[in-house]
């Protein structure tokens, strides 16, 4: 397991030093839709509001909601469908799409926090 952990960190820092995000990858980012689904919830990240829905995020834009990246620091209430479980260094991780979460304690309950997974090791 501790092998597995290690090649897990050499991978992570040979994307990182490839210019490749962790949390790079995106269902379509810059996809503008007029209408957000249906049990979309609203996050606010600083002072930045987004909707999330499904592991996706979007913006508002002129005519719609653009699909941008995870925003790092968004904390959401459920995890999207199909996540996997990541432990690395100890801490566990889900991972969806390439989008890192954390869980968190938020309100009382248990909610998921994005996260850069190298800057959160």
């Amino acid at each position: 397991m501790r092998m597995l952990k290690s090649l897990f960190a050499l991978l992570l820092i040979g994307m990182l030093s490839a210019g490749l995000s962790p949390n790079a990858a995106q269902a379509h980012p810059k996809r503008v839709v007029k209408v957000l689904p249906h049990g979309h919830v609203v996050v606010h990240v600083g002072k930045v509001r987004y909707h999330y829905h499904a592991g996706v995020f979007y913006r508002p834009v002129r005519g719609g909601f653009v699909v941008v990246r995870a925003p790092v620091g968004a904390i959401v209430p459920v995890l999207p469908v199909a996540y996997r479980v990541v432990h690395v260094h100890g801490r566990v991780y889900y991972c969806h799409n390439g989008v890192y979460y954390r869980p968190i304690r938020h309100h009382g309950r248990t909610a998921y926090m994005v996260v850069d997974l190298h800057l959160d090791l």
